[in-house]
């Protein structure tokens, strides 16, 4: 089955351990260069793209063609499925079990579950038919649950006077699909300005969960002042909060700031209540750092992107081209719209066909993501992720900052693995490429 191969299936990181070794080694040795007051950015930065474009080109080189289940998957994935596509391909020959484990492993369920019932039902095997059958009732029972809760924790919110906003999950649904049924999501996620964050922690505390370090709320807020989130668990198994006070992480191309989003929060109506989130016209730039913080590689962030871009053609997004080019992370945006046009057919902005022929790089990471997608390879953890954040940075200045952070941002893994004492905590940052590099032995 497509879902077991998916999970048992290298990472195929192999074309890549090249570049992340040699990354690695680099930014240690610029490290030490930079105590020593000997760095020469442009020789480090110059031998990582060589790398990278060397791992680019064998991969390229390497990619497969699609399985018609994974084409069926492109065409069902949409709120309005390709039919004439979806027919073609049905008659072809479909293994419909791996279909469905190839939408779970993409967690586009109730999208392709709504696009099947809509073109080639009937098709498919009662057995498969009562498969799909249950997994909607159980997604649908979760995403009512979710949100139910969501409105509850937001409302209280509102009347404690703490600003917040709901993002991801329920409300992009909402936003970008009209229907917050059709996208899987498994816990909450939560936005608040930083000066509120251990107020929030409180509240949160309050309402039923607890924090995921028994920590001070303002020792935590220090650890993880980079990576900007930090959990909180229900009593309920499943039910978490992710608690933000960034749009991003620091340590990714495209990391925006709450103040590059000038219509601040904004109500949406969600299962017939106000939930305050981005307005519609802010929300390209949240889509985008999103889908890239993630490299792509997550096949609900290309849906959001391509739907929001049918739902919302008139919204202007030359603001966003110039937000994120500003940011560094245009290359990342560019990517996410190739793989929505390419993929699922989205139509993309006027002024976006411009730029994206201009950067051929953006075209490339494209191609990568495509290919593992098509191949159900994980898009990678650890080193890769990083890899393809440097490559989606642009400007030298941009990625010597970025290799900065990824080499020296705390993360809640690093607390969780061992929390030293602050005066120690820049220890961190000499260990990471340590354990990096154990990971890839270890996968070896």
């Amino acid at each position: 089955m497509i879902a077991t191969q998916a999970c048992v299936h290298p990472t195929n990181e192999d074309l890549f351990v090249g570049a992340p070794v040699c990354a690695a080694c680099d930014f240690v040795a610029a490290l030490v260069n930079i105590l020593s007051g000997s760095f020469s950015a442009p020789r480090m930065m110059s031998n990582l793209e060589m790398e990278i474009a060397a791992a680019s080109k064998t991969e390229l080189r390497n990619s497969a063609d699609f399985t018609r289940e994974f084409d069926l998957l492109l065409a069902a994935a949409r709120t309005a499925p390709d039919h004439a596509r979806i027919d073609a391909l049905a008659d072809a020959g479909i293994d419909w079990s791996a279909l469905l484990d190839l939408a779970a492993s993409n967690s586009v369920r109730p999208l392709v579950y709504k696009g099947l019932r809509e073109t080639c039902w009937r098709r498919i095997p009662a057995e498969v038919q009562a498969a799909w059958d249950e997994a909607h009732q159980l997604l649908t029972g979760r995403n009512l649950f979710l949100t139910g809760e969501l409105l509850r924790v937001t409302a209280e919110f509102h009347k404690a006077g703490i600003s917040v906003a709901a993002v991801k999950g329920s409300v992009i649904a909402q936003m970008a699909y009209g229907d917050f049924s059709l996208r899987e999501f498994h816990d909450l996620d939560l936005l608040v300005h930083e000066a509120d964050f251990c107020r929030a922690v409180e509240f949160i505390t309050q309402l039923g969960y607890k924090p995921f370090w028994k920590l001070d709320s303002r020792r935590v807020l220090e650890f993880l002042h980079h990576m900007g989130e930090y959990k909180l668990i229900s009593n309920f198994p499943g039910v978490d909060i992710d608690l933000h006070w960034k749009p991003a992480h620091d340590s990714v191309a495209l990391s925006p700031s709450l103040s590059d989003f000038p219509s601040g929060f904004q109500p949406i109506v969600l299962a017939g209540s106000s939930v305050p989130t981005f307005a519609a016209q802010d929300l390209p730039l949240y889509l985008a750092s999103q889908g890239g913080g993630d490299q792509w590689g997550d096949l609900r962030r290309i849906c959001d992107l391509a739907e929001f871009l049918r739902r919302f053609p008139d919204v202007d997004w030359e603001p966003h081209f110039q937000t994120a080019l500003r940011l560094g992370g245009l290359r990342s945006m560019l990517t996410g719209l190739v793989l929505a046009r390419d993929l699922l057919g989205a139509p993309l902005p006027a002024s976006a066909d411009g730029r994206i022929q201009a950067d051929a790089t953006a075209t490339r990471l494209a191609e990568r993501v495509t290919r593992n997608l098509s191949q159900h390879l994980h898009p990678g953890e650890g080193t890769a992720r990083y890899v393809f954040q440097l490559r989606a940075k642009q400007a030298l200045r941009g990625k010597i900052a970025l290799a900065s952070h990824i080499f020296t941002d705390r993360t809640t893994e690093d607390g969780s693995w061992m929390m030293l004492p602050r005066p120690l905590w820049w220890i961190y940052g000499v260990l990471r490429p340590l354990r990096m590099a154990g990971k890839l032995l270890g996968r070896g």
